[in-house]
């Protein structure tokens, strides 16, 4: 990676031929509004550059591997016949209902579905709905994750060309789960999909993130997902990260939720070489509601990073999260979890745990709870704890009659279980259950 001090800005490898290859198109050039945004992302990106080690929010997380590969720009999808099977293949427990399908960052028509989607709710490309419905879409992106917040944010913002749009009306309830499925399928390819999902006052709806690929290519994903939740809204959100062990991503999803609003996130992270998530919430209306929960499970050499950010800004306000990580082989999960209580946040009821699981004696896991409280009627806790497997829960397994391996598969199956408890979507809670259950009880296969 090509360092940086004081001053200097590390943008290294094959990033600016990227940034002059932007420079000299004419992407978007239809939306002058857009264009401006990207030109803002772009300038903000040249500034910041990649982070190194010495910036505090990526102390345990080095980008070296992402900066030192040549990747290419991705410029197309690559459809064929394998991602068109995979894409029907992949339903992440989801049977039927509607479902949003990205190949290398672009929205494929052709392998989505509108099924039950209720009238009047628009879902689809994103870069379609910057033109045909901008009235929802300028006035919301590159507002909640904003260029200049984070160097990965910039970066999308200048070179994002698609992503997925979800808007549901005021009142409307979309019952069955959208599937937003993300399919990489090409070598040393770099995307950067933008979503945007947008519910009006009393809308519900549950969005499913899945990132999969049918190949196990090496490649980068710059993934920005906003979310704007109106007053009286509910969003359930989950994501799933099964994507090859080849593959790398960094994501940012920054949420928005009004008065009497409600948003609930669950991450579960089985795949990918390296992953980094930023998880913002801002409750903005009283009583408006905050639910993040997590479950990694990380072997090999495998680097798993989460940065969540609960910000209660006004009264009344409770939230909730609960993450959890399994961890062997030699293999890295950084948690890094803050709550901000600001000074006009009386009656704000916060609690944050984060679990760790270790099984070999190279795993690492670096945790961080944070609280800050800027007022003083509040109800707030926080807690990390990092450890083995309980040898005398063990022994009282074996005096069960199970074999060691055995037992500690089933201990290890229970701590996983703890957290999917949590998770709001039942046909994914099952899939996550059902896909995890052999790999941890079998422990001689878990590594």
């Amino acid at each position: 990676m090509t360092t940086a001090t004081a001053g200097t800005v590390a943008t290294g490898g094959c990033w600016p031929a990227h940034l002059e290859a932007f420079e000299k198109s004419a992407a978007f050039r239809r939306v002058p509004w857009a264009l401006d945004l990207r030109k803002t992302g772009l300038a903000s990106f040249r500034e910041s550059g990649f982070p190194t080690p010495s910036d505090e929010e990526w102390l345990y997380t080095s980008v070296e591997p992402i900066t030192s590969n040549a990747f290419r720009q991705s410029l197309a999808p690559n459809v064929d016949g394998l991602v068109a099977n995979h894409a029907a293949r992949f339903t992440f427990g989801l049977k039927g209902g509607p479902r949003l399908v990205l190949v290398d960052g672009f929205f494929s028509r052709e392998l989505s579905s509108f099924e039950g989607l209720p009238e009047g709710v628009i879902a689809g490309s994103l870069a379609e709905a910057m033109e045909s419905h901008s009235d929802l879409v300028e006035p919301r992106l590159g507002r909640l994750a904003r260029p200049g917040s984070t160097s990965f944010v910039s970066l999308n913002t200048a070179l994002f060309q698609d992503g997925a749009f979800l808007y549901v009306p005021p009142g409307r309830v979309v019952d069955a789960p959208i599937l937003v499925l993300h399919l990489s399928h090409a070598s040393y390819v770099a995307s950067h999909p933008r979503h945007l999902f947008v519910l009006g006052e009393g809308a519900q709806a549950s969005v499913v993130e899945a990132w999969a690929s049918p190949s196990c290519d090496l490649y980068f994903t710059n993934a920005v997902t906003e979310a704007d939740v109106a007053r009286g809204a509910a969003l359930r959100s989950a994501r799933i990260e099964a994507e090859s062990g080849n593959a790398f991503q960094i994501a940012s999803t920054q949420v928005r939720v009004a008065e009497g609003g409600f948003y609930q996130s669950d991450v579960a992270v089985t795949g990918a070489e390296f992953f980094r998530h930023d998880l913002g919430v801002r409750l903005e209306g009283e009583r408006a509601e905050a639910r993040l929960f997590g479950l990694s499970v990380a072997s090999g050499r495998q680097h798993v990073d989460h940065h969540t950010v609960i910000d209660h800004s006004k009264p009344n306000c409770p939230s909730r999260e609960y993450y959890k990580a399994i961890l062997t082989g030699r293999s890295r999960v950084v948690f890094n979890g803050k709550v901000f209580v600001r000074q006009d946040a009386q009656k704000t009821d916060a609690k944050q745990t984060n679990k760790n699981l270790l099984l070999s004696e190279d795993a690492r896991v670096d945790t961080k709870p944070q609280l800050e409280i800027f007022a003083d009627d509040v109800k707030c806790t926080h807690g990390a704890t990092v450890g083995q497997l309980d040898e005398d829960m063990v022994y009282y397994c074996r005096t069960r009659g199970l074999s060691p391996e055995v037992a500690r598969g089933i201990l290890t199956y229970a701590f996983a279980r703890d957290a999917l408890q949590h998770f709001a979507i039942p046909a994914v809670r099952e899939h996550i259950d059902q896909s995890l259950y052999q790999r941890l009880l079998d422990a001689g296969r878990f590594a």
